[in-house]
């Protein structure tokens, strides 16, 4: 629970609720690409998932820089 909640943790955090969505979603897809093409790329799973990975830490380090205002 205190992964999604702000450091008051009784807050939910929007960056980190849509990012755990997003990480799923991701995940998802991927699946459901392999499953039906029965290929997986794993170099372009990665360079996906880094995007995300360094858009998420990003949108945290921002977020953290503005609080308060």
């Amino acid at each position: 629970m205190n992964i999604l909640t702000e450091p008051d943790n009784s807050t939910f955090c929007p960056v980190r609720i849509v990012a755990i969505v997003g990480i799923i979603q991701y995940l998802g897809l991927t699946m459901a690409h392999y499953l039906q093409h029965a290929t997986f790329d794993a170099q372009s799973f990665a360079i996906g998932f880094a995007a995300i990975i360094g858009g998420v830490g990003a949108a945290l380090g921002l977020k953290k820089d503005t609080q308060g205002v």
